[in-house]
C-alpha cells in the first residue's frame, strides 16, 4: 500500500513539475512578445511624422547650445531668452531681461553669446557664461562675429568724412581697429573659418553685380577681389574654409541657383539648385550641404529682392548635397509635409540626423528627423 501511495505521489508531482514548466515556458514567451511589440510601437510613434514645430510662438534666432544637447532661442513676442532641449521639451528661461524684441540676432558659433540689434539701432552683446551684457557704441552697424576668436567685425559710419569702413574689436567694442575701406552702402561680411581673413560683398540684389573681396583682420590691408561677374550673389563659407557655396540670380532675377567654388574664388561649379543661401546650412564636417528648395514661387517674382522684402512666401521641399560627387538626395518626401514651409536658418545638430528651421509662413521653430 504504501510502494502504491509513493508511486501515485510521484506521479502527480512529475506532473505537477511538467505543468508548471510548460506554463513557465510560455508566459516568458508570451511577455517576451508583449515587450517586443511595446518596443515597436514606441518607435513608430517617434518616427512616424518626420517634421514638427517645436515652438509655440515664433522666434527670431535660434542655435545649439555649448554642448549640442539644448537649443537657445529669442522669443518673438516679449524678447527672452529661452533654452530647452533638441526635442523641445523642458523649456526655460535662460535670460529674462529683455530690451524688446530685437529685430536681428547673431549667435556665436557655440551659443554662449549672442549680438542682439533693436529698431531703434542699439546693439547688446551678451554673454550667456557670464551673464553680463555691454551695449556696443553708436555708429555701429550689422555686426557679426569674427570667428571663434570672441572678437566682432562691424561696419562704421562716419557722419564728418562720410566714409564707410570694416572694423573689427572685442565682443565689448574695445581695442578697435579699421581693417578696410568699404566701396557699398548696403554690405554684406563675414570671417572666413580657419583663416586671418574676412571677407566681404555688396548685400544681395538682383540688379548689382557682384564683387566678392577678401581682406586681413589683423591689420588694414588692401582687399583682394576673389570673384566676380554674377549678380544678386551670397556666399557661405564651408567650416573648415575650403569651399564656398554660392547663390546667384539669373535672368534678371527670375531665377536664382546655387553654385561652389574654392575659397580663392577658382573652380566655380554650377550646382544647378533652385535656392538662396538663407535656405541652406553646412555639415560640420565641410562635405554637405543641407537646403530647402523653393516651390510654388509666384510668376514674375524677382530673387533674391523680392523674397528678402517678404513680398511672397515660398514652399518648400528638403535636400541634401553631397559636394564631392555633386549627389542630391530628398531627406523628406513631399508627401509628409502637411504643411506651408517657408524655411530659413537652418541648422543641424551634431549627429546631424535631425535638421532644424525657422518657418517664415508662422515664425515658429521646427525640427526634422531624416
Amino acid at each position: 500500500m504504501l510502494k502504491k501511495i509513493f508511486i501515485v505521489s510521484l506521479i502527480l508531482l512529475v506532473t505537477t513539475l511538467i505543468f508548471f514548466g510548460i506554463y513557465t515556458i510560455a508566459f516568458k514567451q508570451d511577455n517576451k512578445v508583449q515587450v517586443k511589440k511595446k518596443n515597436v510601437a514606441d518607435v513608430v510613434d517617434i518616427v512616424s511624422k518626420k517634421i514638427t514645430n517645436i515652438t509655440s510662438d515664433p522666434i527670431v534666432a535660434a542655435t545649439l547650445g555649448p554642448n549640442g544637447d539644448t537649443i537657445r532661442y529669442y522669443d518673438a513676442i516679449d524678447g527672452r531668452v529661452w533654452t530647452m532641449t533638441l526635442r523641445g521639451t523642458n523649456k526655460e528661461v535662460l535670460f529674462s531681461e529683455t530690451k524688446g524684441v530685437p529685430k536681428k540676432v547673431q549667435w556665436s558659433s557655440n551659443g554662449d553669446q549672442s549680438i542682439a540689434t533693436y529698431a531703434n539701432g542699439d546693439i547688446f552683446v551678451h554673454n550667456y557664461t557670464t551673464d553680463t551684457s555691454n551695449k556696443l557704441r553708436d555708429g555701429m552697424d550689422s555686426v557679426v562675429w569674427a570667428g571663434t576668436s570672441g572678437k566682432i567685425l562691424y561696419k562704421y559710419y562716419d557722419n564728418t568724412s562720410k566714409e564707410r569702413t570694416l572694423n573689427i574689436a572685442n565682443s565689448d567694442g574695445t581695442n578697435w581697429k579699421k581693417i578696410a575701406d568699404l566701396p557699398f552702402r548696403y554690405t554684406t561680411f563675414t570671417q572666413i573659418p580657419s583663416s586671418i581673413l574676412a571677407s566681404f560683398w555688396p548685400t544681395a540684389d538682383a540688379n548689382t553685380k557682384t564683387v566678392l573681396s577678401t581682406v586681413s583682420t589683423i591689420n588694414k590691408s588692401t582687399p583682394k577681389q576673389i570673384f566676380s561677374d554674377v549678380y544678386g550673389a551670397d556666399f557661405s563659407f564651408s567650416p573648415n574654409g575650403k569651399k564656398i557655396l554660392v547663390s546667384s540670380a539669373i535672368d534678371g532675377g527670375k531665377k536664382t541657383t546655387l553654385g561652389i567654388m574654392d575659397s580663392n574664388g577658382q573652380n566655380y561649379n554650377e550646382l544647378m539648385i533652385p535656392t538662396i543661401i538663407a535656405k541652406t546650412t553646412w555639415s560640420k564636417n565641410s562635405k554637405t550641404v543641407y537646403y530647402a528648395q523653393p516651390n510654388d514661387v509666384p510668376e514674375g517674382a524677382i530673387w533674391p529682392n523680392d523674397y528678402n522684402e517678404k513680398k511672397f512666401k515660398s514652399q518648400d521641399t528638403f535636400y541634401k548635397l553631397d559636394i564631392e560627387t555633386g549627389k542630391k538626395e530628398r531627406i523628406i518626401e513631399l508627401d509628409d509635409i502637411t504643411e506651408k514651409i517657408d524655411a530659413i536658418d537652418l541648422f543641424v545638430n551634431s549627429a546631424e540626423d535631425t535638421l532644424f528651421f525657422t518657418n517664415r509662413t508662422n515664425g515658429l521653430l521646427y525640427r526634422l528627423n531624416f
